[in-house]
């Protein structure tokens, strides 16, 4: 990771920016659910994760470096700063895991069902507990 030179005002809209695409990528999973392309599912459930806990980090002034393993350590942050407890950091692992044998095929992966189910609720904890630690915007009191 690096040090962002930005204001903390620029890493707060960033951060709010990269919230919303990891919701994007939320919703985008939950269509290939529905679709029953589990495949594309996992992938976009990763990415949703993964930009979840950046956006974390971009709020607090950090960036994880473009280099093998930045995926790792996007997961090691995401207990680090408590945005998971230890059992949803080894299912975030787990997915992160799922994600490359489904992106960089050596065999055919396909995720049951239950499989799935538990990853849709374990990336909606990652985004809830991002959420919840970068400050929603003020809306002003309507006009009297």
């Amino acid at each position: 990771m690096h040090q962002l030179t930005s204001s903390h005002r620029e890493n707060l809209v960033a951060a709010r920016r990269t919230l919303q695409e990891a919701r994007s990528f939320q919703k985008l999973a939950t269509v290939g659910l529905q679709s029953e392309l589990a495949l594309p599912a996992v992938s976009n459930f990763h990415e949703a994760a993964r930009l979840a806990v950046t956006a974390v980090a971009t709020f607090k002034g950090l960036r994880f470096r473009n280099a093998p393993g930045a995926h790792e350590g996007a997961v090691d942050y995401a207990l680090g700063t408590s945005i998971v407890n230890s059992k949803d950091h080894a299912q975030l692992d787990e997915l992160r895991q799922l994600r490359h044998d489904v992106n960089y095929p050596a065999d055919i992966v396909e995720p049951t069902p239950r499989e799935l189910k538990v990853i849709a609720a374990l990336v909606e904890r990652v985004i809830s507990a991002a959420a919840s630690r970068i400050p929603t915007p003020r809306i002003p009191p309507p006009p009297r």
